[in-house]
């Protein structure tokens, strides 16, 4: 799979974090474990993920985070809500423009059908040395995301990436022309990651794990779009599979909320 300008990660890594999740899962049976787009009724070929069971450990959801207000912030800020964690970065040259463009095309649907505060949409940078609150805060401005996008230490993205089994790696830039959409410096590396999301209940849950990529029907911000690479450009025209779609993330937070949401019950 391919994301974030990406070479994705091994097949090895994906079928990993996959069975961790899933054997998580059944061990808990015995124990426990601005872009907008209309919201497409129909799902995408990944579905809305896999139901999981997991618990996400007190230590990290206390880690601390900064969003792009610079305020200090945890998972354990939104207890009480269902979270929907989305590992991005802002100088992703192919998928995370149409995820934050799906995660927009969401929100809406929630906001119209009033449930939105039940849910709190936070997007994780896995480029903590670039995406400063700063930028994050330029990133929210130029797609409409008008929820929590944070940062955080190097060390605290490895706690998270273990737990929760995504990939992100970081690599040479290859395209030399490549210019920063927000600096107009150029490039030095990419960082490669899996596509994903995650559900977390409002008790500290995991409920779903989705490892498909962003099928996205919206118009780009002309400056993102301008900032996408070759391949970028074909997956927005044509989504890798497997896929999801707005609705499908409507599904999922179903599963934690407890009620169809919006368009995930057409």
């Amino acid at each position: 799979m391919r994301a974030s300008k990406g070479r994705g990660k091994p097949s090895a890594w994906l079928a990993a974090g996959v069975t961790a999740a899933l054997l998580a899962a059944c061990g808990s049976s015995t124990s426990s474990t601005s872009t907008a787009a209309s919201t497409p009724a129909a799902g995408g070929s990944g579905g809305f993920g896999t139901t999981v069971n997991i618990p996400v450990p007190a230590s990290l959801r206390r880690m601390p985070l900064t969003n792009q207000y610079g305020k200090t912030v945890d998972l354990e800020s939104w207890s009480g809500k269902t979270v929907l964690l989305v590992p991005f970065l802002t100088l992703c040259q192919d998928i995370c423009p149409m995820t934050t463009g799906n995660l927009v095309a969401a929100e809406q649907s929630l906001r119209a059908d009033h449930q939105a505060s039940k849910v709190q949409i936070v997007e994780l940078s896995v480029d903590p040395a670039r995406d400063t609150p700063a930028r994050l805060a330029a990133y929210a401005k130029l797609t409409g995301a008008d929820w929590q996008l944070v940062t955080e230490s190097p060390a605290a993205l490895r706690v998270l990436q273990k737990h929760f089994g995504f990939y992100y790696q970081k690599v040479p830039e290859d395209d030399p022309d490549a210019r920063d959409w927000w600096t107009g410096k150029p490039l030095t590396y990419d960082v490669d990651h899996t596509d994903n999301y995650f559900v977390i209940d409002a008790a500290g849950v995991e409920r779903v794990l989705q490892e498909a990529a962003p099928d996205f029907h919206g118009p780009l911000n002309p400056k993102l779009y301008r900032f996408l690479d070759a391949l970028g450009r074909q997956h927005l025209k044509n989504a890798p599979q497997p896929d999801w779609t707005p609705a499908d993330v409507l599904r999922a937070l179903a599963v934690s909320v407890g009620t169809p949401l919006a368009a995930s019950a057409n």
